[in-house]
């Protein structure tokens, strides 16, 4: 899975129409609230099979901090 294909992932379980990449800081996106961060939560765990502790949701402040967990 190439990095535009996890981004259109992301951008779909937050469902957001705004233009994100690697450097975008989470808190400019809107749907970063609490139920964006159990929508990306939900999708890592469906689709990579990731479980974040709640310290580690609170450390995602970029979508590169996200894309990390998709390796």
């Amino acid at each position: 899975m190439n990095m535009n294909e996890k981004i259109a992932l992301i951008k779909k379980a937050l469902e957001t129409e705004t233009e994100l990449t690697a450097s975008t800081v989470l808190e400019k996106v809107e749907e970063w609230d609490s139920m964006g961060k159990i929508a990306i939560v939900v999708m890592l765990d469906k689709n990579f099979k990731v479980t974040l502790t709640a310290d580690q949701i609170e450390g995602l402040k970029t979508m590169q901090d996200i894309l990390a967990y998709m390796e």
